[in-house]
């Protein structure tokens, strides 16, 4: 029986045991024969929608991230309820704020609720074994190019295989330092409880499958690296330039005495600059300025958020 087929007899069976629920439920009284039929046919509606979920789950426009635990604390089929909650909490507040910081350029802690409701970030399956987390979201689905969020993924799992220090900081300053400490939470878990993870990403944008998998001697290179690693408070400057390039993904350059400095926007700033500005042009802008450093591997970056356009 093909995919197409099962699908459609599943549907059918769920609408013959919804019927026959309906007509239990509008008995009123029950006689013992109709009671034991109607739990029956509760238990069997249950386990068609769990095999409903679990195809909607792979539909190819749906993104489904499935990340896989492995350690004697979570090798029997159980886990935690306080690591499940700390590891489900900090992985959507990754990629929430991930993709918040690429959007818009901001840096925060707290995402905004249509970043979060358009993400749309569920536990669609939890599985025994070494036990696995199935998450589905959204990156897009309509869309025909790349999107933010989908990015951010993609910039995650690179974050997740990269072995070089300053790769990996730069890596952070692009998903913003709020995001990496979700992430540090999540690796702190994984060092403390002895687990190892890989992670599944297959979505309209993942082109194929991405998949990482994390031992427990990169958990605790990456907690140390990234517990080194601090933010310091913004500050206000302008600087006026060259509009040397721009990018409908919130970056642009500006080139000073020489020198190509990169800046973020907000997405929805884009329209404004094209309106007003062409590549080649003079340009003043205020920006807000943060710097992301690591003393361990003297790593230093500035980053730059346009505010506006003077």
């Amino acid at each position: 029986m093909n995919e197409k087929t099962n699908m459609i007899s599943l549907e059918g069976r769920i609408q013959f045991v919804q019927k026959k629920l309906d007509f239990f439920a509008a008995k009123g009284e029950m006689s013992f024969a109709d009671r034991l039929m109607f739990n029956n046919m509760t238990s069997y509606m249950s386990d068609l929608q769990a095999e409903q979920r679990a195809i909607d789950a792979r539909h190819p426009l749906q993104d489904f991230m499935e990340l896989r635990l492995k350690g004697a604390v979570v090798n029997f089929g159980t886990i935690p309820l306080e690591l499940l909650g700390s590891i489900s909490s900090n992985l959507a507040s990754l990629l929430q704020r991930a993709t918040h910081k690429l959007a818009s350029g901001k840096d925060s802690q707290r995402v905004p609720y249509d970043v979060k409701n358009t993400l749309n970030m569920r536990l669609a399956e939890l599985s025994p074994g070494s036990t696995k987390l199935g998450l589905t979201f959204s990156t897009g689905q309509c869309e025909l190019v790349e999107t933010t969020s989908s990015k951010a993924v993609k910039e995650i799992i690179n974050l997740l295989t990269t072995s070089d220090a300053i790769s990996l900081m730069n890596l952070v300053a692009e998903i913003g330092f709020n995001a990496a400490l979700s992430l540090k939470k999540i690796v702190e878990e994984c060092d403390k409880n002895q687990i190892d993870f890989d992670l599944t990403w297959v979505g309209p944008f993942s082109e194929g499958r991405q998949f990482v998998s994390v031992s427990s001697k990169q958990i605790k290179l990456l907690n140390d690296r990234l517990a080194a690693t601090t933010m310091s408070q913004p500050t206000t400057e302008i600087i006026v330039g060259e509009l040397a390039s721009l990018s409908k993904y919130g970056k642009l350059e500006i080139e000073v005495d020489g020198e190509r400095l990169k800046a973020s926007f907000p997405v929805e700033m884009l329209h404004e600059i094209q309106k007003s500005h062409k590549v080649g042009q003079k340009l003043s802008v205020t920006v807000e300025v943060t710097e992301i450093y690591n003393e361990n591997i003297g790593f230093h970056r500035k980053n730059f958020l346009v505010k506006s356009i003077n």
